[in-house]
């Protein structure tokens, strides 16, 4: 019977350095993934974001378990309460006669509000990374971001919303007799002020609450 032909010995020299790169003629080379484009990660869209709006008024937006609560002040008239939900990096929200919709990309959100037939784009970042950039310590991040008067006060007929911000300053708006007028700070140690000889007691607003 005759012999099966030897099979050829493996070339133990290096292998070819393009032979891994090598593809089919006419077909383009892989794409990289745009990190932005990524999927964010949850923790990374469940803290406060701090940002403003393109009038200049601030925008704070407290995000847990895909809920969202949302103030927007300019510290002397304007102010928006929302409500909604984050999902997948979307920003959905509604408040009285407003609308905001936004998107999350790593560390940045971005979108715009609507109010009536008025719009605004706004940008906001994490609470850390304001903090970093602001080179300010002051205490977690993880803190309560937004504060409103508290339900015994609104039911006296005072309102208001305040901003706490990565530097330790706040700004906020209480309507007073349906007038606003700019609220005075909150006592960090009570989360109390007091407003025309009333003291006035807040509570920090939690996303799925109320």
């Amino acid at each position: 019977m005759p012999e099966a032909d030897a099979e050829p010995e493996a070339d133990g020299g290096a292998a070819d350095p393009d032979a891994a790169n090598a593809r089919p003629p006419g077909t383009s080379p892989p794409t990289e993934q745009d990190p932005s484009s990524a999927g964010t990660e949850v923790n990374s869209v469940e803290q406060n974001w701090i940002g403003q709006l393109e009038n200049g008024a601030t925008i704070a937006i407290t995000v847990k378990n895909g809920k969202a609560e949302a103030y927007v002040c300019d510290g002397r008239e304007m102010e928006v309460w929302l409500s909604g939900t984050v999902r997948d990096g979307k920003i959905e929200l509604t408040g009285k006669d407003a609308k905001l919709d936004g998107i999350i990309r790593g560390d940045s959100a971005s979108g715009e509000m609507v109010v009536g037939v008025r719009r605004w784009k706004f940008e906001a970042q994490p609470e850390e990374k304001v903090v970093e950039e602001a080179n300010v310590k002051v205490g977690e991040a993880t803190t309560a971001a937004i504060y409103r008067a508290s339900d015994e006060a609104r039911k006296a007929g005072i309102d208001g919303g305040w901003i706490f911000l990565p530097d330790g300053n706040q700004i906020g708006i209480v309507t007073w007799n349906g007038e606003p007028i700019p609220a005075p700070p909150l006592d960090p140690a009570f989360y109390s002020t007091v407003v025309n000889g009333v003291t006035v007691t807040a509570d920090p607003v939690v996303p799925g609450a109320r």
